[in-house]
């Protein structure tokens, strides 16, 4: 009996990956293309359907023949990027942000995007800039935000910084990441004290944070508050002994409050 092709359409496809079936979407918005290989929309809904099952090689051909119908179309450079970098293609990725970040106006994540590839090499100033054009087109977006404040501090541009977390934690107060990252700044500077008051509103919230724990643990040390640094590396320990070790270099490599004992002291100290 053959089959209707009438079934194979976009629609079906999206259907078929709202139920789970993304194999059945994918193969289905396959046939369509193959009647229908002018349509764009198709393609990259059907290369979406590719990356999410993990195919990111055909993705990738997916997305380059909606350009090729489309080649303007700041979003499929974009995701286009997305999937270059899901096969280590960072370069070729890079490129497709930038075409993308270039339209007018910006496609904000793209700018994103394009921003933590700089941020990984270093270029802090440019990573900066397509941080705030993201920002401009999308006030809203709070990991840009983010980013730009850890940009800006690496630029020796701390109240810039400062200004870019405090607006995240207006919006949020929950906002760990932010606090985290004001603590950081804190530390750099020597400001342990102050470090310390934004680890502790963060174990407020999540007790169960390990990183702030250690840090929080760390600070005390340099304040010369050994025996708190130990009470909090213990709650940690107790529920999860996999810190040790990195209890244990905290312990020893503090500038002040540091420890100079045997590494089975270190482990009476710290569990029994």
């Amino acid at each position: 009996m053959l089959r209707d092709m009438s079934d194979d359409t976009p629609e079906r496809a999206r259907d078929l990956a709202r139920g789970g079936d993304m194999q059945g979407a994918a193969q289905t918005l396959k046939r369509y293309l193959e009647a229908t290989p002018g349509d764009a929309s198709a393609h990259f809904q059907l290369a979406h359907m590719l990356l999410e099952i993990g195919d990111a090689s055909m993705a990738v051909q997916r997305f380059e023949q909606a350009l090729a119908l489309e080649p303007d179309n700041a979003v499929i450079h974009s995701d286009l990027g997305t999937a270059l970098e899901a096969l280590g293609n960072e370069g070729q990725a890079e490129a497709s942000y930038r075409r993308a970040a270039q339209a007018t106006p910006p496609f904000p994540p793209a700018s994103y995007n394009l921003a933590l590839i700089l941020c990984r090499r270093g270029e802090w100033q440019e990573a900066a800039g397509h941080l705030r054009a993201a920002l401009g087109q999308a006030a809203g977006f709070h990991a840009a935000r983010h980013q730009l404040g850890l940009a800006l501090n690496a630029l020796g541009e701390e109240d810039g910084a400062r200004g870019c977390f405090d607006a995240l934690l207006a919006y949020d107060p929950k906002n760990m990441e932010a606090r985290r990252a004001i603590a950081d700044m804190h530390m750099q500077h020597c400001r342990f004290a102050d470090a310390a008051e934004q680890l502790e509103q963060c174990l407020e919230l999540t007790p169960d944070d390990a990183r702030a724990t250690l840090a929080l643990g760390a600070c005390l040390q340099e304040l010369g508050r050994v025996d708190e640094a130990l009470t909090h590396y213990r709650r940690l320990l107790l529920r999860d002994r996999r810190h040790y070790y990195d209890v244990v270099k905290k312990l020893t490599s503090a500038s002040a409050g540091r420890f100079w004992l045997r590494s089975t002291e270190l482990r009476r100290v710290l569990l029994d």
